[in-house]
């Protein structure tokens, strides 16, 4: 394998229920939170601090840490270690706690969890990259949060064609489950259908219909993955009139029912997913009111 500035050793998807803790402890290596959902309280080094829904947290070598759920909390739970001195550097020196969603992290930890269930070829390759990848959109949270005040004082100015695409896209994410045209979205941001039409084409390459149901194909495979909610429910929150045309649109662009993808991927929460064969995770998941342990990260 070649050399990489960063490599995963452990991956897992886990529910946290109220009635289980993760207990203090600490390790050689470094590992990464995310809150998928839900809140708890969560001990970093002499510390307690209240994360939820898209918290990231950073948790370094030897730092001591634990977790108490206040409600059912969903993870997204890595271990890895860094190789590089310029990024480790960086992620000793950064905050340890990101308390706003990191746009693509979920996502990137995901995938890492997804490569390292296939193995495929050049899996641990793959889950490198996403890892360090992963890691720099975590230190650029941190840094804009540790600048958010200076920020506030500049302002950006987009060019007008990318203005009408950003206003447009986040009329049709704020409505996605709701019916409206293409008119209506045009008129939200004062232009014609025709020109709001073309912005689209010119920058992202497809049309406005087109990003409203990708947009509603993401956030469905979301609840899905995230959410006990029937499919039929699913349906409606994200803006199909019925469960049939739901399963339809989905089995088009995802390549397989609804029931299917939520079957997959349910299959792995509470499974340890070994990323670095030589690497053996240690369970320190108890419950509240005993000592026995129960599967989980660490």
């Amino acid at each position: 394998m070649p050399t990489s500035l960063a490599e995963v050793l452990w991956t897992a998807r886990y529910d946290y229920q109220p009635d289980w803790k993760l207990a203090k402890h600490k390790h050689e290596h470094f590992q990464m939170i995310y809150v998928v959902s839900g809140a708890a309280n969560f001990f970093l080094g002499e510390q307690d601090h209240q994360i939820e829904t898209g918290a990231l947290v950073l948790i370094r070598p030897r730092r001591m840490h634990g977790l108490d759920p206040i409600s059912t909390v969903k993870t997204l739970d890595i271990k890895f270690v860094v190789k590089d001195r310029w990024l480790r550097n960086l992620l000793h020196d950064s905050p340890e706690i990101v308390l706003s969603s990191v746009e693509g992290v979920a996502d990137l930890l995901e995938r890492i969890r997804q490569e390292g269930e296939s193995k495929r070829l050049h899996y641990r390759e793959l889950c490198s990259a996403f890892l360090v990848e992963s890691l720099l959109l975590f230190l650029r949270a941190a840094d804009e949060g540790e600048r958010a005040r200076a920020r506030q004082s500049s302002v950006h100015v987009l060019p007008l064609g990318d203005r009408i695409v950003q206003h447009a896209t986040q009329f049709i994410r704020d409505h996605h489950a709701e019916d409206f045209s293409l008119l209506e979205v045009a008129k939200a941001v004062g232009h014609s259908d025709r020109h709001v039409r073309q912005h689209f084409k010119d920058g992202l390459g497809i049309s406005p219909r087109r990003y409203l149901l990708e947009y509603r194909i993401q956030r469905s495979q979301q609840l899905i993955e995230h959410s006990d909610y029937p499919l039929k429910e699913i349906a409606a929150l994200v803006g199909f009139k019925t469960v049939h045309h739901f399963t339809r649109a989905f089995h088009d662009a995802c390549g397989e029912t609804p029931g299917g993808w939520r079957k997959r991927n349910q299959a792995g929460i509470c499974k340890d997913v070994i990323i670095d064969p030589g690497f053996v995770n240690t369970n320190w998941t108890i419950r509240v009111d005993a000592t026995q342990h129960k599967h989980g990260p660490n």
